[in-house]
């Protein structure tokens, strides 16, 4: 049995925390703040530091540091937790963003409760260029809307989770489906928040791309797959031609673009069930283009589309108008760009332009 130290100022997650790590079968010491979160770990060495970030009297950021900065405690394994994403949240072992996925959360503690190795406590932070006040209110502000949102949008999926467990453990079909339906929506107001924060951060030119080499076809073969996985009642195919390089990518994000092009396919395929991904090349450039066959976009909406808030159709129900915007941005962040092309009741091709760099 390991010791746990969770840090966390919202009462309810607090307790859903610390009921899921001990049905592990850990033990666990609770604190409110950062404050009595490290007089705690002084008192008595846990085996791993759950901690929010956004917390009184210390943040987890600050706690980490304290932590970091005591030879009994600077190898204590850290999971971090914020709605937003801390400047040097690096520093920690783990870092999950809010809302927490409950399946995510147990294996993240129990990785983090098998690490011993030795923490490194002089790796030094990537250097900033200095911001001005302007932009360090409005960062600052969109930390306090991401955690005041994504707080108890986070310990509602993780009771909903512990709910339909419980359910499913009971086989009361009707509440199933009851505790699904909440759990879909939870996810459905987490994107809201989600996009309307990236959109935020990438007008501000804060967000930045994690760029690896990239094998691609097996990329998008992949995803094609999830996707035809998650819609068995669409016809998704691929083209992908002659082999490609591997291209400096940052995987997730080009995933939130293809996605966001992939999810508008199949919402607005209409009685056409069929969606084509494919891939060409030009000198310099890949191309990836999503088609669907569905009902098209007007041409009054077409030069549009990436605008923020912006939709194509008058039904508000289906989206925030902030995908296909997301999605362009990411793809200029890429060094590329995003097009579309669409006649009314005949469907619709979007297309990403990627640099090729040799």
């Amino acid at each position: 049995m390991s010791l746990v130290l969770i840090a966390e100022d919202e009462e309810a997650l607090l307790e859903v925390f610390s009921e899921v790590v001990e049905d592990l079968g850990h033990r666990v010491i609770r604190a409110h703040n950062g404050e009595e979160a490290l007089l705690l770990a002084r008192t008595e060495t846990p085996d791993l530091v759950v901690s929010d970030h956004m917390m009184p009297r210390r943040t987890g950021m600050q706690l980490l540091h304290a932590m970091r900065s005591e030879p009994t405690l600077s190898d204590v394994p850290f999971l971090l937790l914020s709605a937003a994403r801390p400047q040097g949240r690096e520093a920690a072992q783990t870092f999950l963003a809010k809302p927490v996925d409950l399946t995510t959360f147990e294996q993240a503690v129990n990785s983090a409760l098998q690490y011993r190795a030795a923490t490194r406590t002089d790796a030094a932070l990537a250097a900033r260029e200095p911001a001005s006040s302007v932009s360090l209110a409005r960062e600052e502000m969109l930390n306090w809307v991401a955690h005041e949102l994504k707080t108890p949008l986070s310990s509602a999926r993780l009771n909903t989770q512990l709910l339909l467990r419980k359910v499913q453990k009971r086989g009361i079909e009707d509440e199933r489906r009851s505790a699904e339906a909440v759990l879909r929506q939870l996810d459905r107001m987490n994107g809201l928040v989600t996009s309307i924060l990236d959109a935020s951060r990438l007008a501000d030119g804060k967000l930045e791309l994690k760029l690896q080499p990239t094998a691609l076809t097996t990329f998008l073969e992949e995803l094609v797959q999830e996707w035809r996985d998650l819609q068995p009642d669409m016809d998704f195919s691929l083209h992908t031609g002659e082999p490609v390089e591997p291209l400096m990518l940052d995987a997730e994000r080009l995933r939130q673009v293809l996605n966001n092009l992939l999810s508008n396919a199949v919402k607005y395929s209409g009685t056409s069930h069929h969606i084509e991904m494919g891939v060409t090349l030009n000198p310099g450039l890949v191309l990836i283009h999503v088609r669907d066959w569905g009902v098209g976009i007007p041409a009054s909406a077409l030069p549009h589309v990436f605008d923020r808030f912006q939709r194509a159709d008058e039904d508000r129900g289906r989206g925030h108008g902030l995908g296909l915007f997301i999605a362009a941005a990411l793809a200029k962040l890429h060094g590329g760009s995003l097009s579309a092309r669409s006649n009314l009741g005949e469907g619709s091709t979007f297309t990403l332009r990627l640099p090729r760099r040799n």
